[in-house]
């Protein structure tokens, strides 16, 4: 539970540091929504349908893309499920044709992690994509629908295999300080193909679990990882990044291989304290994460996880960074065959790792 609160807090942080930004303030591009709908469960074979509800807080960090932390609570088969979820949602038409004061319509695509809890006390992560798309009716309200599904991993609620809960909800949304219809700033990117990114880095990983007591017990425990990303600069402040990342995994009952593919929320922290977002050649990089991890000797069990870890970067040139990145990654239990029982966030893998960042399409504000 410690590593849960842990990454929340980061989760708190990064949102927090954002309100000392010289082109951001508190409010600015914010909304809060509330929402109804049907749901529909479906599990081993069998479908549960029900209803539930759902409350969030968003802010659109680009005119096209932004953060949302939302809680909901979903009947299903007369079981009630309560999920907190973090989304990342991007509205690509308007990336592609821009946007303008007589478009009251707006589509978005959302991608995130969820945090859910069963009747029966299980406990577990939850990946979640959807689509919507929204109305503008009037000053500062618009209406919303959305289709969205939370895929929960095997194992979850007694589960033999992954489960899928799908939810269309519909409700209002309350702009509390939004201009969807601004230019883009010289902050900001200016196109899709710009501020584009690859990284390659190596490092080595430690398995966590319950029962490793001693320092000398997880160095023992240390495996390489390698990792290959890709990812795009939207603002002076923000990145997002896609990973995958893997090798060697040890306990102290086996040697075992696995892979981890994850999308990335990044906060450059110290240009939120430099005049005017200047690039600076040192940045301290906070991120969360959502993603899947497999062990290959169970690919069938895929589980969902959560990361939270830092970078620590030097831009020796316009396009190219070194960086140092710690991280902890948690699971569920499951992904530990080890005969001690595990609890909810015991499980996890932490890595340090250290790569190399190129920037290859044109950058925006550099």
């Amino acid at each position: 539970m410690l590593r849960l609160k842990s990454i929340l807090t980061l989760v708190f942080i990064m949102t927090a540091m954002d309100l000392y930004s010289q082109n951001n303030s508190l409010f600015h591009n914010t909304y809060v929504s509330f929402g109804i709908g049907p749901d529909a469960y479906v599990r081993d074979g069998r479908l549960s349908v029900g209803g539930g509800a759902e409350v969030a807080f968003g802010k659109w960090i680009l005119n096209t893309a932004g953060v949302r932390g939302q809680l909901s609570g979903q009947y299903a088969g007369s079981q009630l499920y309560t999920y907190a979820d973090l989304d990342f949602f991007f509205d690509p038409i308007t990336s592609i044709k821009g946007r303008s004061h007589s478009n009251f319509w707006r589509s978005y695509v959302i991608v995130g992690i969820g945090a859910v809890h069963g009747i029966n006390g299980d406990n577990d992560f939850s990946g979640n994509i959807g689509l919507g798309v929204d109305y503008v009716i009037g000053n500062n309200f618009r209406l919303y629908a959305e289709l969205k599904n939370h895929i929960h991993p095997s194992g979850f609620d007694n589960n033999a295999n992954s489960s899928l809960l799908t939810l269309l909800s519909f409700g209002s949304i309350y702009d509390i300080d939004n201009n969807p219809t601004r230019s883009r700033s010289r902050f900001e990117t200016q196109g899709l193909k710009n501020d584009c990114f690859f990284q390659v880095s190596m490092g080595v990983s430690s398995f966590n679990y319950k029962g490793i007591e001693s320092m000398n017990q997880r160095l023992s425990l240390l495996t390489p990882i390698v990792e290959f990303s890709i990812g795009k600069q939207l603002n002076t402040h923000w990145l997002v990044r896609v990973s995958a990342s893997g090798l060697y995994a040890r306990s102290e009952e086996e040697l075992f291989s696995y892979y981890n593919i994850r999308g990335d929320i990044i906060l450059d922290v110290i240009t939120l304290f430099a005049p005017n977002g200047y690039s600076l050649p040192f940045a301290l990089r906070p991120y969360v994460s959502t993603g899947v991890v497999a062990r290959l000797d169970d690919q069938s069990n895929f589980l969902v996880s959560a990361t939270a870890g830092m970078m620590a970067v030097y831009k020796f040139s316009k396009n190219n960074e070194l960086f140092l990145d710690a991280r902890y990654l948690m699971t569920p239990p499951r992904f530990a065959h080890v005969s001690q029982p595990q609890s909810s966030f015991s499980v996890g893998l932490f890595t340090l790792a250290i790569g190399y960042s190129y920037m290859f399409t044109k950058s925006s504000f550099r």
